[in-house]
């Protein structure tokens, strides 16, 4: 396929009707990127977090959540196992520190190397139409289950074309680069339908947003995937995912094991799941109008959570927040103080 330039600027109700019938993209470096090498790279994720991953693959991923001695979110990463090395992907701006305190938990007889991987370009690909339209550009992703991945290939043919000939006449290329452009990809939560994250090497940035442009992606800026996001319900760190949270309350049931030994963190989560009550939930919003994150909501007149997420855009306003337990089992109306709020 030949690169060319991408497609003109869409208005905000065209972007968000792409992500809703086709798919869109965004830049998601910000997010951090940890390689663990060595024979305990698994044992210490498993005895550190929610999730059973000692038994983990190559080609095969999951979710889970580091948690403190008393339950709380120190963050929800994603771990993607090959043969030799665990990739783990981490909050935004969070990886510095989550290096430093993962070496801090390596014991003496462990055999474990951990490294921040700085400098590599990730896209989150969302939408109804993600999986099939990367399929149309070479990007494989049948019978990807989630957070599972693999390595692809596209083959690139980058011409430099020569002027026009005034006097009639097919421009002719002056320069033509032809190369195969690698790229992991993992099947990720879904935002609009679906969602894949695609990893590749800056130097390989340019041809790849070019030609998922050419080919029908919307790009996308961090304002508008943030309204996505919090339309979809998917907690962020530093937002839903911080120290004032345990993860079930933040609703990560799926990333959370309740038959592996033990982890730091477990005496806590298993007690709660066992009573089957949580103080508050993390719940979706519909504000009458915008609302700022941080707010109080209130039920009845007295307090009844915190708005931690919200936006507004072209469907119209959308939030977050940790909403009580007891507010929500006696459908209490809510508001942000004039501002109802509507339970998604």
């Amino acid at each position: 396929m030949i690169l060319n330039e991408p497609t003109p600027e869409l208005s905000p109700a065209e972007v968000y009707q792409a992500a809703h019938e086709a798919a869109v993209v965004v830049d998601l470096s910000a997010r951090g990127l940890i390689e663990l090498k060595g024979r305990s790279r698994l044992d210490l994720i498993d005895r550190m977090s929610t999730q059973a991953v000692k038994e983990l693959a190559e080609w095969q991923g999951a979710a889970t959540v580091l948690t403190t001695d008393i339950g709380r979110i120190i963050d929800r990463v994603v771990l993607y196992a090959s043969d030799d090395r665990v990739l783990m992907l981490t909050g935004e701006g969070h990886a510095d520190a989550l290096v430093k305190y993962l070496r801090r938990n390596i014991f003496y007889n462990d055999d474990l190397r951990v490294t921040w991987l700085g400098g590599l370009l990730l896209l989150g690909v969302y939408g109804p139409r993600a999986g099939e339209m990367l399929a149309e550009v070479g990007l494989e992703t049948e019978a990807l289950p989630l957070h599972h991945w693999r390595v692809s290939s596209i083959p690139i043919i980058n011409a430099q074309l020569a002027p026009i000939d005034p006097g009639g006449g097919l421009p002719r290329a002056q320069k033509i680069e032809a190369f195969e452009l690698f790229c992991m990809i993992f099947r990720a939560d879904p935002i609009a339908g679906d969602g894949y994250y695609l990893l590749i090497e800056p130097k390989n940035a340019a041809q790849l947003l070019t030609l998922l442009s050419i080919s029908g992606f919307t790009p996308i800026d961090e304002e508008t995937y943030d309204y996505l996001r919090i339309e979809a319900g998917r907690p962020r760190f530093g937002r839903e995912l911080t120290l004032d949270y345990i993860p079930l309350e933040a609703g990560l049931w799926d990333d959370v094991s309740f038959s592996k030994g033990c982890y730091t963190g477990q005496e806590i989560i298993a007690r709660m799941e066992s009573r089957g009550k949580l103080a508050k939930r993390l719940t979706r919003l519909r504000p009458a109008s915008p609302v700022a994150a941080g707010a109080e909501i209130v039920a009845n007149g007295r307090p009844g959570g915190t708005i931690t997420s919200a936006a507004d855009g072209p469907a119209g306003p959308v939030a977050l927040g940790y909403v009580k337990t007891a507010v929500l089992d006696e459908g209490l109306e809510l508001k942000v103080g004039n501002v109802a709020l509507t339970i998604v």
